[in-house]
């Protein structure tokens, strides 16, 4: 008995200090929590930096009419005071840009070493008081195959980059699923209508159908948990999603379904044709009982989808890129619109994007100015600050539109940003209420982003004489890690050439190597300028040289992943450059021609250095999501964009990847030279097959330094 005593007491004292422990972890954990008032805006932190970083600030609320925050020392804390969860985390990222000198991008992150306490403290407030994120095209182009982990990286740099809003199509699919069988579609219709992951930004924006069907029912579903969580992670750090409105465009297969004798009133306007030969969804017209009934289903769905009753902020386009109007009444189908969203959420505002004609003039009449905004896609990176369309009394954001199709291509709209403020102080200037980020693709010139986002909160950064330089020189602290007078004058470089186009054209002066051959090629895709460049090659040249020479000294910087993607970027704009000048001579000169094919090789053996620029990187994502039909979709937009070759949108979204240039690009160029007058045939070939073809990936030489050396 006294033995089992003692084995008690033994056990008693065990399980006193193992509650001892797990109490003290408890109360540690309860205190951290208690102490920080923010902690979605914490979590950004801690994800960026780690636990132990995190632990160095203190956060706390602080009262003020408008949204802030402010960051300062206090007994040995770095100390964040704000007004909002979006705020305290929009302070973490001005803290790490402009105290820390670290860096994030979707181009790679600099984490910095040292997180001193600031000087001064540091005031936070914007300029304007809304910052939106997202096209529809950058689903397709950028986030195709993202799962929670991308997107939790996504949300963080919007999070420190202090947007307030995003564009959130991610499980549209589901709500049209569940819309089209309450409205009476058949499973097959369904199927038939619902595109796959890379066509489904173009469904959303209402230009087209059913490309890349059918999508698979399970993907339905688990797209519908990401965009749940989606909404859900971006609420927590006051960031509003924008979500889908009912626009009353419907699938062709409506005027089966919806003109009979269950929607005796509806009315249905063909829209024509999108893109060359792709059929547009159908209109309803928005003043019948039938749009009224159809609308509610809609919201209904979409609330039950997002986990979400009271959504600030619906968007919804018509008549997008030449959508017809013929015998439509914009105004009262508009105001229709409008007053089932004030229904569904009352309060929100329609948010519509300008692009090209749209909106229209008597579309934007029978709005409530109140409840209106739009987002200006402005492709003019060369402009002064002027936006020359007015909306009246409705307020607008506007939108830098630097990117299209994803396509690489060192591109920048340096003299946009510099004249950014411009503005504010024009004619439309009462009204501005924001900046929206609204490129095609997010995945390249990452100092054209690091810039714009800066200038949310100051507006002076490249004011004043040497104001750039000075820019310049602290993005190659943050972005590096390093003062190198060699690498600030390569930027400088590039920040007055290939990055400040001075003129309007859509997005970078594109390579030829992944064009359709033909003799007198000038660009890859339909709309893209065929103009010569409006940069010096030579300037490219020069900035690359000096990256070169940084690169030989401080070998350690080329496993930097911020380092080494624009080192592989600048060498690949070099090759690219050198293969548009060969191009007058490659019909005579047959040295000329073999030139050319070996430029693309050495292209292809550049990018395969650099996991950013493989193909295999985007295809193993699609495969983990969706299988080998993943990779086929991923494929064909890369390629033909839909299954027929040389249409209108062949090579749109073309791709520098390694494995696509030496697999396809390069294969294509053979088949031209070898058979210039016949070669359309073996080129549709090669296009039809492209999404299914059996590609050996060049293997990834580590030592990309001794690979640019060669070149």
């Amino acid at each position: 008995m006294k033995r089992l005593y003692v084995v008690i007491l033994a056990a008693m004292t065990v399980f006193a200090a193992f509650d001892a422990v797990a109490a003290n972890a408890w109360m540690q954990n309860a205190r951290r929590s208690s102490e920080c008032v923010f902690p979605a805006a914490r979590g950004v932190l801690a994800r960026f930096a780690g636990e132990d970083v995190a632990d160095k600030f203190a956060f706390e609320r602080m009262e003020a009419d408008e949204p802030q925050a402010e960051v300062s020392a206090r007994d040995g804390k770095i100390l964040v005071r704000a007004t909002d969860e979006n705020r305290a985390a929009a302070a973490v990222g001005r803290y790490i840009r402009e105290v820390a000198k670290g860096h994030w991008s979707r181009c790679g992150n600099r984490v910095p070493a040292e997180w001193p306490l600031p000087a001064k403290t540091l005031k936070v407030k914007s300029v304007l008081p809304h910052m939106h994120a997202y096209n529809y095209c950058v689903f397709s182009y950028s986030f195709a195959f993202y799962g929670k982990e991308e997107w939790r990286e996504n949300i963080d740099r919007l999070a420190l980059s202090g947007f307030t809003s995003a564009l959130v199509p991610t499980a549209n699919m589901k709500v049209w699923q569940l819309f089209m069988r309450d409205a009476g579609f058949s499973e097959e219709q369904i199927s038939a209508f619902i595109p796959d992951e890379m066509a489904q930004s173009w469904t959303n924006c209402g230009v087209m159908e059913g490309v890349g069907a059918p999508f698979p029912t399970d993907r339905i579903d688990e797209e519908a948990e990401l965009g749940r969580w989606i909404v859900k992670e971006m609420r927590a750090l006051g960031i509003e999603p924008m979500l889908q409105g009912f626009t009353g465009l419907l699938p062709n297969s409506s005027t089966n379904v919806i003109c009979g004798a269950k929607w005796p009133d509806a009315r249905i306007y063909e829209q024509g044709r999108w893109a060359g030969n792709l059929k547009r969804p159908v209109l309803l017209d928005a003043t019948t009982d039938a749009y009224a009934k159809l609308a509610k289903m809609w919201y209904r769905r979409l609330y039950e989808v997002y986990g979400i009753s009271n959504p600030r902020y619906f968007v919804g386009n018509l008549f997008s890129e030449g959508g017809v109007a013929k015998g439509v009444d914009c105004r009262s189908i508009a105001a229709a619109m409008q007053r089932e969203q004030q229904i569904a959420s009352p309060g929100s505002t329609w948010c519509i994007s300008c692009w090209g004609a749209a909106p229209r003039q008597d579309l934007l009449e029978g709005l409530d100015p109140d409840l209106t905004r739009i987002i200006v896609l402005d492709r003019n990176m060369a402009n002064g600050g002027v936006f020359p369309r007015s909306f009246g009394k409705i307020t607008w954001l506007w939108g830098e539109l630097l990117n299209f199709g994803g396509n690489e291509g060192m591109y920048g709209g340096m003299n946009a940003l510099l004249n950014l403020g411009g503005h504010q102080n024009g004619v439309n200037g009462k009204t501005l209420r924001g900046y929206a980020l609204e490129s095609e693709g997010l995945d390249t010139n990452p100092v054209f982003y690091d810039l714009f986002t800066d200038l949310f909160f100051r507006p002076g950064a490249v004011s004043g004489e040497g104001g750039l330089e000075r820019w310049l020189s602290g993005y190659a602290e943050r972005r590096y890690g390093i003062r190198d007078e060699r690498i600030e004058k390569a930027l400088l470089i590039l920040a007055r050439s290939v990055w400040n186009v001075n003129r309007c054209q859509e997005g970078c002066s594109e390579t030829v190597f992944c064009a359709r051959p033909k003799w007198n090629v000038a660009k890859s895709s339909t709309w893209a300028s065929d103009k010569p460049p409006y940069y010096s090659a030579k300037d490219v040249e020069d900035a690359a040289q000096l990256y070169l020479s940084v690169a030989k000294e401080r070998r350690q910087l080329l496993e930097l992943a911020t380092f080494r993607h624009d080192f592989t970027d600048v060498f690949r704009q070099v090759l690219s450059d050198r293969g548009l000048a060969l191009v007058p001579q490659l019909k005579d000169s047959s040295s000329a021609r073999a030139e050319f094919l070996s430029l693309i090789r050495r292209m292809d053996e550049l990018l395969a250095c650099t996991d950013a620029f493989r193909l295999d990187t985007y295809e193993a994502r699609a495969r983990r999501r969706a299988g080998e039909r993943g990779v086929r979709s991923i494929r064909r937009m890369f390629t033909t964009w839909i299954e027929r070759p040389n249409s209108d949108l062949n090579d749109y979204a073309h791709h520098q990847f390694a494995g696509l240039l030496g697999n396809y690009y390069q294969k294509r160029w053979e088949a031209f030279f070898a058979n210039p007058e016949n070669a359309d045939a073996k080129l549709d070939e090669l296009e039809r097959s492209a999404p299914s073809a059996v590609w050996d990936m060049p293997p990834n030489s580590k030592d990309i330094l001794l690979v640019v050396e060669r070149l």
